[in-house]
């Protein structure tokens, strides 16, 4: 079967919400966009909005900015997570966990674990004990310095990993890198 460039073109952009037009509505049509474009990437970064806003928006009538932040954090339909921090449906993290599990195993978190082990040690440790955990709780002089994106602090790392290999997940109550141990 052949079909033209438009049929396709057309296809692609109504899988990912943008064709025909904006099809979804305010809170719960920003949950359903979510769901159908699979992965929102989190951007910090802001110049006219962040990424992920300026996604929503162009796919939901009456987006309120900050929209995926309520669904993730408030409502806990969906949890983050990846190198490149993206946000998948809350219902899929059983799916993910064979992929954290194997992330132990191989690459940059394996090698994360055999540089930072101790540090890894001491925050699973404390998170086990009921601790909310932010590496902002870490005073840099009291911390070995570290060279990395993800942190100047070997708590950064240790934190990093063990939200990579599904140890620790970001709560609501502080949605700015806090770890909790996954219920």
């Amino acid at each position: 079967m052949r079909i033209s460039k438009d049929v396709a073109r057309r296809f692609l952009l109504g899988r990912q919400g943008l064709w025909p037009g904006r099809r979804w509505r305010g809170l719960r049509g920003t949950e359903q966009a979510m769901r159908t474009m699979e992965h929102v990437q989190l951007d910090p970064l802001q110049v006219i909005a962040r990424a992920q806003d300026l996604a929503l928006h162009s796919r939901v009538i009456d987006y309120d900015q900050d929209d995926w932040r309520k669904l993730t954090y408030e409502k806990r339909r969906f949890f983050e997570w990846g190198g490149w921090l993206a946000l998948r449906p809350i219902d899929e993290l059983p799916y993910f966990r064979m992929v954290m599990r194997r992330a132990r195993q191989y690459g940059q978190m394996k090698t994360f674990r055999a540089a930072h082990g101790p540090a890894i040690d001491e925050m699973r440790d404390l998170l086990r004990d009921g601790r909310e955990l932010s590496n902002r709780d870490f005073s840099t002089h009291a911390r070995a310095r570290v060279d990395s994106y993800r942190g100047r602090k070997d708590s950064a790392l240790a934190l990093h990993y063990l939200w990579r290999t599904g140890e620790a997940m970001v709560t609501p109550a502080r949605s700015r890198g806090s770890s909790v141990p996954p219920r």
